[in-house]
């Protein structure tokens, strides 16, 4: 185990030195600066199956949701091929049409063992629906529009290594009979189609992402490789530990797979708040936050928002995600 880690590591810090610039190359120009896989093919193949292993161990885990709504990139920064060889889950933000290069990118990151999967939001779905509604341009049910919705997501799945499904929805303890009844009737529909396709699906990822109090006798939590708390919007490092103890309230909630999470910072320079607790960096926080013990229940990674942002750093490209990754999967000292 050790010289996975000291392999995986080291030849990140070989590489880069070699991208720190790159975001300001122009993508059509012709740039074929020779990497590791061209200079030491033999040495490149042995990183790649030491990155697998690392991957396949027990280690804090990485998802990244990354915008991929650019279709002509321009920038390096734009292509998940050139994100942290660590990341152990990488999420499309638009995973309806994806260009020719994104496909030829998501099979680049799994030859490093990453996974490519998108996210399908119960509360998005539902907040879209409110707003054709007040807009006139939707005048059915909620019911046939979330049928329809769910249909076209799910077709998306072809493309990908799984799916991460988000549900927030509202706590069950504020609710009177009716809207509880109303609440359970969205909740199976949302999660059987879910369930369905992961029954289907074995062998792909299945993640929950949201507020595991708020389901109501639902069992896809068990089916699920982790659960991402909505902790996006905490202010500091002690409430990633209140939700976290919140999340336990509901019944047969699995506490072996909590994934708390927090956004990059904003590239707006006058944006002081995303993706900071108080002065300090949420993802440098919250990342030292899962290495700390609970008794009952585990710490398992981090999931970052917006992860692209962290690419343009002067310093070094994904400068705080790297850093973020270090301070939980540590490469062990000689």
């Amino acid at each position: 185990m050790k010289n996975i880690f000291i392999a995986v590591f080291c030849l990140a810090g070989i590489t880069c030195f070699s991208a720190c610039d790159d975001w300001t190359e122009i993508e059509n120009v012709d740039i074929n600066t020779p990497g590791m896989q061209e200079q030491n093919p033999a040495a490149y193949a042995k990183y790649l199956q030491n990155l697998i292993a690392y991957k396949s161990s027990d280690h804090k885990v990485v998802y990244a949701w990354f915008d991929n709504s650019e279709k002509t990139p321009f920038s390096r920064g734009q292509h998940i091929s050139d994100t942290p060889d660590s990341l152990d889950v990488i999420s499309m933000m638009y995973p309806a049409e994806l260009a020719e290069f994104e496909l030829a990118d998501m099979q680049t990151v799994r030859t490093k063992g990453t996974k490519v999967v998108y996210t399908i939001s119960f509360d998005k779905i539902q907040k879209e629906y409110t707003e054709k509604v007040k807009e006139g341009t939707e005048t059915g049910t909620f019911d046939t529009y979330l049928k329809s919705e769910l249909d076209k997501q799910i077709g998306y799945a072809g493309n990908f290594d799984g799916l991460i499904a988000e549900y927030k929805g509202t706590n069950p303890i504020y609710m009177s009979a009716e809207q509880k009844a109303e609440a359970k009737k969205n909740q199976d529909a949302f999660f059987s189609v879910v369930s369905t396709w992961k029954t289907g699906n074995a062998d792909k990822l299945l993640t929950f992402q949201g507020y595991p109090e708020n389901l109501l006798e639902q069992t896809v939590l068990t089916s699920c490789k982790h659960i991402i708390l909505a902790t996006d919007n905490v202010t500091d490092d002690a409430q990633l530990s209140v939700v976290a103890r919140l999340a336990m309230v509901g019944a047969g909630v699995p506490t072996d797979r909590f994934v708390v999470a927090v956004s990059t910072a904003s590239l707006d320079a006058a944006d002081k708040q995303t993706g900071f607790y108080d002065t300090d960096r949420a993802l440098l926080e919250a990342a030292y936050w899962t290495t700390e013990h609970s008794d009952d229940y585990t710490r398992a990674g981090l999931a970052i928002y917006n992860v692209q942002n962290d690419y343009y750093n002067a310093a070094n490209t994904y400068l705080y995600v790297k850093s973020a990754i270090n301070i939980m999967n540590p490469a062990p000292k000689k």
